[in-house]
């Protein structure tokens, strides 16, 4: 039998975690982590809409798997498993991506709120539909909270254009009077949510 060391086990599982996981947020940052709502048990579970349709939540396992031949008997060295820990974490980030757009892009066909835009045929009048679609949230200093995810080439052109469009007094009018719209209707939903808490 072999022998066991434990707390040597111990330490390379946490080691292999820390880098596993800051691959993963290179691909996937925190910050861009939905909201989440933990499920303790099951494989099944639903979630009421603001419509109040209850849905089934649906739930799908994800594995990922790295390997490294061993015939040799020389085990990892630290920059193997450096990069088989990196490898992992990449894969995990790609899939949460993945997964991310694939709900989102279900989410938008359903609710209507889809925006067609030719990369380089950005308008004015896009940006502002943008504005226009869906709830906006807002933090305590009153800056929206919300991300926009898109094609990166399609990011550029909107800091561009919009560092153009920001030039004219008249844009920047419509995106306040829009963003007071927004502000104002998120003050609504938040006073409406704690009088029902």
């Amino acid at each position: 039998m072999l022998p066991s060391f434990p707390k040597s086990q111990k330490i390379l599982d946490e080691e292999w975690q820390i880098r596993m996981f800051a691959a993963k947020a290179e691909v996937f940052p925190t910050a861009f982590h939905p909201p989440v709502h933990h499920i303790i048990e099951g494989r099944q579970t639903d979630f009421q809409r603001e419509d109040r349709q209850v849905r089934p939540l649906e739930m799908k396992k994800h594995s990922f798997t790295t390997s490294h031949d061993i015939k040799d008997g020389k085990g990892m060295t630290l920059e193997i498993f450096e990069l088989k820990a990196k490898e992992l974490g990449e894969q995990f980030g790609k899939q949460m991506w993945q997964t991310l757009a694939d709900a989102t892009e279900k989410a938008v066909a359903e609710t209507g709120n889809e925006l067609k835009i030719k990369i380089g045929a950005l308008t004015e009048e896009d940006f502002f539909k943008m504005l226009e679609m869906g709830e906006k949230d807002f933090d305590e200093a009153g800056r929206p909270t919300g991300k926009l995810f898109c094609d990166p080439s399609l990011a550029e052109e909107l800091r561009t254009k919009v560092a153009e469009w920001s030039r004219d007094p008249g844009f920047n009018s419509k995106v306040e009077e829009i963003t007071y719209r927004k502000k104002a209707a998120f003050h609504e939903r938040e006073a409406r949510r704690r009088l029902v808490e």
